[in-house]
């Protein structure tokens, strides 16, 4: 098997918008201060609980705030429904699928809010399978996740990482499979190719050929 693992956030979807307001309404409800609209990048990609950290929530309150976020970000309106699939990704998923290569969904949101989120905007059948963080956070760092992907996997089946976020390509290199990063997501660039990005990416035709050309 060829397998293609994806980053659901900010390279399949563009989720910034639901995850960024979330984190405010959860740090007023918490009567805390919060970063700027505008300064909330970094909660787009990694684990939930290492995200109220940056924003100095007490650590004995983490588990609050994540209890908090998720009840808010569940919610349809202005929640996990605020974003979009990024424009061509359904037909990017289509085409490696005709052409024998498995799409998976590797991210480090809650597996079973990864997994309603792609069903509500009808990507489903474009995905052989969706890999996600354990709600209780024991598996939320994207290297485990891919892991557990890999894992899976047929024997001999080689595997590539797409992500916009140098977490994407860092866990790609912990379990020693190549990455490529998107440019129309949340990461900087020159992170990325620090960590190790095989190339970087600015459209989804751009992203089939490197893709191709490395699992080929």
């Amino acid at each position: 098997m060829k397998a293609v693992l994806f980053d659901l956030d900010g390279t399949v979807m563009d989720s910034g918008p639901g995850i960024k307001h979330t984190a405010i309404r959860t740090l007023k409800e918490m009567h805390l201060p919060s970063p700027s609209y505008e300064d909330l990048d970094f909660f787009i990609g990694p684990p939930l609980r290492d995200c109220f950290r940056l924003c100095k929530v007490p650590e004995e309150r983490i588990e609050e705030a994540v209890t908090i976020y998720r009840h808010f970000y569940e919610q349809k309106e202005g929640g996990y429904l605020n974003a979009a699939p990024y424009p061509g990704i359904d037909t990017l998923l289509s085409n490696l699928d005709k052409k024998g290569y498995a799409p998976f969904v590797c991210t480090s949101k809650a597996k079973p809010l990864a997994e309603r989120i792609v069903k509500e905007f009808h990507l489903a059948p474009l995905f052989k399978g969706i890999y996600g963080a354990s709600p209780d956070g024991s598996r939320a760092k994207k290297k485990d996740i891919i892991a557990k992907c890999l894992t899976d996997l047929p024997i001999g089946s080689k595997a590539i990482m797409i992500g916009d976020t140098y977490l994407d390509i860092e866990g790609a290199d912990a379990n020693h499979i190549p990455s490529i990063g998107v440019t129309w997501g949340y990461g900087v660039k020159e992170k990325m190719i620090e960590t190790g990005a095989y190339a970087l990416v600015s459209t989804m035709d751009e992203l089939e050929k490197k893709i191709l050309e490395v699992l080929d």
